[in-house]
């Protein structure tokens, strides 16, 4: 039997490198990768992920897709540490060992581990189309009304399909204090349930009756953002749209890469959230201003999602008709547009927005309908493998 390949989970742990050096020098099994980020868990090819319980991106999802694609998991526990074994036993791998078991302990777990490798997977990967809901993803410039629209769309929506909202904002997260819900439970309450199985996912969710949405609440506060992997609201959005014909995700504000105290990009959730979209819902205020900022935005979103259709919404357009005809011109000749729909500013608007009510029969209303026609009459795109690859 030829020795078996490891992906080796880079921790602080003195047994990841005491174990490195002695496959490096002795064999009995052969590195093929030290891993820091789970992303390439599912690229690599490997026989065994020998991972820490300490590793943060541990989790039972990650386990399960190691496992879905014919890969053993050897967690490691610190004996000292008597909920670690228990922590790995719950998380579904394949076979444990001591930290303290030594090199050659480390090998027969190893070897071991490999032959229980599944011929195949229990539980087979999604496949490319595998979301069952479609994922409408609203995003454009901050300060363009963005959330108000996420929400008539996804309660205009909810009028014919079974609807999901995701608030995936993680610069200001606002669906729940708009409609005067409570902020718990909440996204990360929900990738909890979704990722180390602690609660139910449908406990994540509130119904709202005035809509007819299934609502997910943003996090807390902005400052959560480095504790929530683009990945885990990925995954969790799945999840949605296995009960869910539509999922509406508002959260695709600003899409730079810039980097964060962590080792992904600050705006790496919105990034994510467009490369998965089906659909993406751009919105801009109706200004020349708010024009400027739509083009830059819409060169950033076709950096991630090239061919993914798109309808524009001008918020709080101009009366003028020759102005929005100005502002027509401007975007269908810069960009393809699938749709524009142009929103009027109104009052009621306002008001609903303070009391934390719906918008009901309005021209508002009327027009985001429109959006929701232009939104349901796009097909269902192929999603590409590498969408990943943003979303680890």
């Amino acid at each position: 039997m030829s020795e078996p390949e490891v992906a080796l989970a880079f921790t602080a742990d003195p047994w990841v490198e005491e174990l490195h050096r002695h496959l490096s020098d002795h064999g009995g099994a052969r590195v093929r990768s030290i891993v820091v980020e789970p992303g390439i868990l599912l690229e690599e090819s490997y026989d065994v992920l020998v991972v820490g319980h300490r590793w943060a991106p541990l989790t039972r999802a990650l386990v399960g897709d190691v496992r879905a694609r014919g890969r053993a998991v050897l967690g490691v526990y610190d004996r000292e540490e008597r909920a670690s074994r228990k922590h790995l036993v719950t998380l579904g791998v394949d076979a444990i060992v001591e930290s303290d078991a030594g090199v050659d302990g480390f090998v027969r777990a190893i070897i071991g581990a490999a032959g229980k490798r599944p011929e195949q997977a229990a539980e087979p990967p999604r496949p490319a189309d595998g979301r069952a809901g479609s994922l409408v993803v609203v995003g454009g410039p901050p300060g363009a009304g963005r959330t108000e629209v996420a929400i008539g769309l996804g309660a205009a929506c909810a009028r014919r399909y079974s609807v999901a909202l995701v608030d995936a904002d993680d610069v200001a997260p606002s669906v729940a204090q708009r409609l005067h819900l409570p902020i718990e439970p909440n996204l990360r309450t929900a990738i909890d349930a979704v990722e180390h199985g602690r609660g139910d996912l449908d406990s994540c969710v509130m119904p709202d009756p005035r809509s007819g949405l299934s609502i997910v609440a943003g996090v807390p506060n902005p400052g959560a953002w480095a504790q929530v992997r683009p990945g885990e609201v990925i995954r969790v959005i799945d999840r949605l749209a296995d009960a869910a014909d539509i999922v509406v995700a508002d959260g695709a504000g600003s899409l730079e890469e810039i980097g964060g105290s962590a080792s992904r990009g600050r705006f790496a959730t919105a990034r994510a959230l467009v490369a998965a979209a089906d659909v993406l819902v751009a919105v801009c205020d109706g200004s020349p201003h708010g024009l400027t900022r739509l083009l830059a935005w819409v060169v950033d979103a076709r950096g991630l999602a090239v061919e993914t259709p798109m309808v524009v919404v001008v918020n709080r357009a101009p009366a003028a008709r020759f102005r929005r005809g100005e502002l027509y011109d401007e975007i269908t000749g810069s960009f393809d547009a699938s749709e524009v729909v142009f929103l009027p500013y109104e009052r009621r608007v306002s008001d609903a927005s303070w009391n934390g009510e719906m918008i009901r029969n309005t021209a508002f209303t009327r027009l985001v309908a429109r959006v929701a026609d232009a939104v349901a009459a796009v097909p269902r795109r192929m999603r590409d493998a590498s969408i990943l690859d943003v979303a680890s």
